[in-house]
C-alpha cells in the first residue's frame, strides 16, 4: 500500500511539473501569435494596493499606500534578454524585490545570488532629481522559460499615489489591478481611456473593505513611436484622489476640491522663505525710467529669462517646493518654482500685482476642472495682473514675448495664488495666424540657374523657437544657420548675402534675408524649358503613419505656413499651361496652393494650416491621403516656351 501511494505522489507530482511547463509554453505560444515581433511577454501582473492611516509632512496625518506586485514572464524566443526596473523617490520606497527563476524542468526558484542594480535616473550634474530606478537584467535561453518578480512599495503619502497605468513596455496575457479601501477612507478613482481595450471591472465588499478590480486581457506593449503625444491622452489608466478619511478621531480632508489641492499646494510654497530686501536694488536698477506696468514687467521678465538658467529640480517636498527667491538670483539657475518665484517677486517689489501660479503642459491631457489631484500640474510660472487683466509669463520660456503663450501651455488652465483664495485662469489655445513663417521669393532664369532673393519673417512660436536655437549655438556657426534656413537644406542652393534683423527683439518679427542662386534647376527638352519654383515645401513624410502606427501623431504647434514665389520669364518667352490648384479643407489642417500668370510672371501660393497638432489613429487614412496630395503638389514642374 505505501509503494502504491508513493507512485500516486510522484506521479501527480509529474502531472503537476509536465502542467506547469505546458502552461508556460502555451501562454508563450500564445503571446507570440499576437505580437509575433516580441521577445517576451508577461502571462500575468497582478499589483494590490492597500491603504493604511500614518504621519506625513509636519507630522500631519496622511494615508500611505502600500502596494504590492507580482509579474511572471515568459520567453517568446530563445535567448530572450531584458530588464526589469522599478522606479522610485523620497516618496515611493521598494522593499522585497525579488526574483524567480524556472526552466522547463523546475519549480520557481528564488535567485539569491543576483542583486538588483540601483542607480539614479538622472545625471546631477545636468538635473538634480530625487527619482531612481532597480532593475535585474534577465536572460532566458529557451522559449517558453519563465521569470518572477515580486516587490513592495510603499507611498508615504496617498497624495503622491496619483495614476495607475495598465499597459507595460511589454505584452502582457492578464494585467489585474485591485484596489482594496477601507470603510475609513473615501476615494475617487476616475477610468481614463477604456474604449477600445479589453477591460473589466468587479467591485466586492470583503472583510469590511471594498474592493474594486481591474483587468485588461491582451495589452499590446507600450512602445514609444516617432512623434507621439503623451502616453496619458491614449493608454488606459487610473487616476486616483483620496477625497477625506477618518485617522481614528478625526475626519481629515484630502483632495475633493480644486480649493482642497490649492490648499496643500499653498502649504508647500509658504514654506519658501523670500526675502524680498536682497532683490530691491536689481529691480529698482532694471525699472528705473520705466512709467508703464507693461514697460516695468518686461524689463524683469526678460532680465529673468536672458540671467537665470533653467536646471530641472525634483527631491522629495523641494520637488514642489520653490527655491527661496534670494537664492535663485545668488546661484543664477533655477527650476521652473524658483524662476516663477523670483520673478513673482520681482514684479511685486515694482509695485505690480504679482502671484506664483502652478500649471500643466499639454503633455498632460487634463485641466484643474476635470482633475484634483497632482497629476494635473507640472510645472509653475507667474500672473501679473494689469487693469484686472491677467497676463501669464514663463521664466522658463527663453526669448518669450510679453503677453504671447508657448504652445505648450496655451489651451490649459492655471491655478493662481491669492492667499487664502485661488483663481482658475483659462489660457487662450493658440491661432494658427499668431504663430507663423512666410516665405516670400523672388527669381528669374540664369542660364540653367534660377537666381533671386528671398526673405522669411517668423512670427509668435516660430520667432521664439528660432531665437532659442540661434543664440544658443556657438556665433561662429550662426552665419552657417542662417544659410541652412535661407536654402531649406539643399545642397544645390548656394547663399549669399545673408542677414538676420529684430534678432533677440521679442516683440518684432523675426526677419532673415539672402540672395540664392538654384544650380541646374532648369532643363530643356526641344524648345521647352521645365523647372520647379516649389523647392522649399513644408516636408510631412516623416509624419506619414505606417501600418503598424498605433499612437497620435503630434506635430507640437498650433501653426502657418505662408509661401508667395514669383518667377520672372524674358518677354520673349511664354507659359506652356499652369499646374493645377490644390484646395484640401478638414477640420485640424488647411491647405490652399495655386498658381497664377501675370504678363510674364506665374505667381506660387501657398498657405498650410494646423489647427490641431494631434492627428488620431481615425484620422489616419485622410490624413495619408493628404499627404500624397501635398507630395504631388510639390513636385509640379513649370514648363516655357519661346513665344
Amino acid at each position: 500500500m505505501r509503494h502504491l501511494l508513493l507512485a500516486i505522489t510522484l506521479a501527480l507530482f509529474n502531472l503537476c511539473a509536465l502542467a506547469q511547463t505546458e502552461d508556460d509554453t502555451y501562454v508563450a505560444a500564445l503571446l507570440k501569435k499576437q505580437f509575433p515581433t516580441e521577445r517576451y511577454g508577461a502571462s500575468n501582473v497582478t499589483e494590490e494596493f492597500r491603504f493604511e492611516r500614518g504621519k506625513g509632512l509636519d507630522d500631519k496625518p496622511v494615508v500611505k499606500v502600500l502596494g504590492s506586485t507580482e509579474a511572471t514572464f515568459v520567453a517568446l524566443n530563445d535567448g530572450a534578454a531584458f530588464p526589469y526596473y522599478q522606479f522610485y523617490n523620497n516618496f515611493v520606497s521598494l522593499s522585497n524585490f525579488n526574483y524567480y527563476y524556472r526552466n522547463r524542468r523546475e519549480k520557481f526558484v528564488k535567485l539569491n545570488a543576483i542583486r538588483a542594480i540601483d542607480k539614479p535616473m538622472t545625471d546631477d550634474g545636468i538635473f538634480l532629481d530625487d527619482n531612481r530606478v532597480k532593475y535585474y537584467p534577465v536572460r532566458l535561453r529557451e522559449t517558453g522559460e519563465a521569470a518572477r518578480f515580486e516587490f513592495n512599495e510603499l507611498y508615504s503619502d496617498s497624495k503622491y499615489f496619483t495614476r495607475v497605468f495598465m499597459h507595460a513596455p511589454f505584452a502582457q496575457k492578464e494585467h489585474v489591478v485591485k484596489m482594496v479601501i477601507p470603510a475609513w477612507l473615501q476615494i475617487d478613482i476616475q477610468e481614463m481611456n477604456f474604449t477600445g481595450f479589453k477591460i473589466t471591472k468587479q467591485q466586492e465588499t470583503k472583510d469590511g473593505n471594498k474592493v474594486i478590480t481591474y483587468t485588461i486581457k491582451d495589452a499590446e506593449p507600450m512602445k514609444s513611436e516617432p512623434n507621439a503625444v503623451g502616453i496619458a491622452y491614449y493608454w488606459p489608466h487610473l487616476i486616483v484622489t483620496v477625497k477625506k478619511w477618518n485617522d481614528g478621531t478625526t475626519e481629515q480632508q484630502g483632495f475633493e476640491s480644486t480649493a482642497d489641492l490649492y490648499k496643500w499646494y499653498k502649504y508647500l510654497y509658504d514654506k519658501c522663505k523670500n526675502d524680498a530686501t536682497t532683490l530691491k536694488p536689481l529691480v529698482t536698477q532694471l525699472t528705473t525710467g520705466k512709467t508703464s506696468p507693461e514697460e516695468k514687467a518686461k524689463a524683469l521678465y526678460y532680465w529673468v529669462q536672458d540671467n537665470i538658467r533653467y536646471i530641472a529640480f525634483e527631491d522629495g517636498y523641494a520637488g514642489f517646493v520653490p527655491t527661496a527667491a534670494q537664492d535663485v538670483l545668488k546661484s543664477k539657475y533655477g527650476d521652473c518654482k524658483g524662476m516663477a518665484n523670483l520673478l513673482t517677486e520681482m514684479l511685486k517689489l515694482a509695485g505690480l500685482d504679482a502671484h506664483f501660479t502652478w500649471v500643466g503642459t499639454r503633455s498632460i491631457p487634463y485641466t484643474h476642472k476635470q482633475v484634483n489631484t497632482m497629476c494635473v500640474d507640472n510645472h509653475a510660472i507667474s500672473c501679473l495682473y494689469i487693469g484686472g487683466k491677467p497676463i501669464l509669463l514663463d521664466a522658463t520660456e527663453k526669448f518669450g514675448p510679453f503677453g504671447e503663450y508657448a504652445y505648450r501651455i496655451s489651451g490649459k488652465t492655471a491655478l493662481v495664488e491669492k492667499g487664502t483664495s485661488f483663481e482658475i485662469i483659462d489660457i487662450p489655445e493658440p491661432q494658427p495666424a499668431a504663430n507663423r513663417m512666410s516665405t516670400k521669393a523672388t527669381f528669374t532664369p540664369e542660364g540653367t540657374n534660377l537666381k533671386g532673393k528671398i526673405n522669411i519673417t517668423l512670427t509668435g512660436e516660430m520667432r521664439t523657437s528660432f531665437n532659442q536655437v540661434y543664440y544658443n549655438i556657438p556665433s561662429h556657426r550662426q552665419k552657417d544657420y542662417l544659410k541652412n534656413l535661407l536654402s531649406f537644406g539643399n545642397s544645390n542652393i548656394e547663399v549669399k548675402n545673408s542677414k538676420l534683423v529684430n534678432g533677440k527683439n521679442r516683440d518684432l518679427p523675426v526677419i532673415i534675408e539672402g540672395e540664392v542662386v538654384f544650380t541646374n534647376q532648369i532643363s530643356t527638352i526641344g524648345k521647352e524649358q521645365f523647372t520647379s519654383i516649389d523647392y522649399f515645401p513644408m516636408t510631412l513624410r516623416s509624419y506619414k503613419p505606417t501600418e503598424k502606427r498605433r499612437l497620435p501623431f503630434d506635430l507640437d504647434r498650433v501653426c502657418q505656413y505662408d509661401d508667395d514665389i514669383t518667377y520672372t520669364i524674358p518677354a520673349n518667352m511664354k507659359f506652356v499651361d499652369v499646374p493645377e490648384a490644390l484646395k484640401v479643407q478638414q477640420p485640424n489642417y488647411q491647405f490652399d496652393g495655386k498658381y497664377v500668370i501675370a504678363n510674364n510672371s506665374i505667381n506660387l501660393k501657398k498657405e498650410l494650416r494646423f489647427n490641431n497638432p494631434m492627428v488620431k489613429p481615425v484620422d489616419f487614412a485622410p490624413w495619408a491621403s493628404f499627404l500624397d496630395q501635398l507630395k504631388a503638389f510639390n513636385r509640379n514642374l513649370l514648363s516655357t516656351s519661346p513665344k
